[in-house]
C-alpha cells in the first residue's frame, strides 16, 4: 500500500541551469548540488532532484522529450507574489507563464509555469496550511479501498 510521495526526479541536460532557475525561482537552497545531479528537500521533506542521464541510467530516461504529458504541482504560500517574481526571470531564463493566477472552484488559486526544460509545474495556493486540499464539508468522510477506518 501507497504511504506517500517522497520524491520527483527531473532528467536535465543542463542541471548547472536547472538547480540556479529552481533555487532562484523558489528561494530555496540545494541541499546536494554537482554538474550532473542537485536535490532540493522542500519543508515537507519531499525531494526534488534534477539529473542528467548517463550510462545505464540514460536507458530509462530521456532529458530531450516532451514534457507536455506531465505536471509537477508545487505549493506557495503567496501565489500573486510568486506569479509577479516569475515574471521578473522570463527574460534570463525564457521561461514561459500560463497567465495571472486563477481561483478554482475547489479553492486553489494557481498557475502554470513552464520551466527552461518545457517541465510543467502547476504553481498552487492552498486554502490550507499545509498545502493539502481539505472538503469543504467537514462532515465528510472518505473510505479509501484497503484503508481499516
Amino acid at each position: 500500500m501507497i504511504s506517500a510521495c517522497s520524491h520527483l526526479v527531473i532528467a536535465t541536460e543542463n542541471v548547472p541551469q536547472s538547480a540556479k532557475f529552481f533555487a532562484e525561482a523558489f528561494s530555496i537552497a540545494a541541499h546536494y548540488e554537482n554538474d550532473a545531479f542537485a536535490e532540493f528537500i522542500l519543508p515537507s521533506r519531499f525531494r526534488i532532484a534534477f539529473f542528467k542521464p548517463m550510462g545505464e541510467s540514460a536507458r530509462s530516461f530521456a532529458s530531450d522529450d516532451d514534457r507536455g504529458a506531465t505536471g509537477i504541482g508545487i505549493t506557495v504560500t503567496d501565489v500573486n507574489a510568486m506569479y509577479a517574481h516569475l515574471e521578473t526571470m522570463i527574460p534570463q531564463y525564457q521561461i514561459r507563464l500560463s497567465g495571472p493566477p486563477k481561483n478554482h472552484s475547489w479553492g486553489e488559486k494557481s498557475f502554470l509555469l513552464f520551466d527552461p526544460d518545457g517541465n510543467r509545474w502547476e504553481v498552487t495556493q492552498s486554502p490550507s496550511a499545509d498545502g493539502l486540499l481539505v472538503e469543504k464539508d467537514q462532515s465528510k468522510t472518505v473510505k479509501i479501498r484497503g484503508s481499516k477506518s
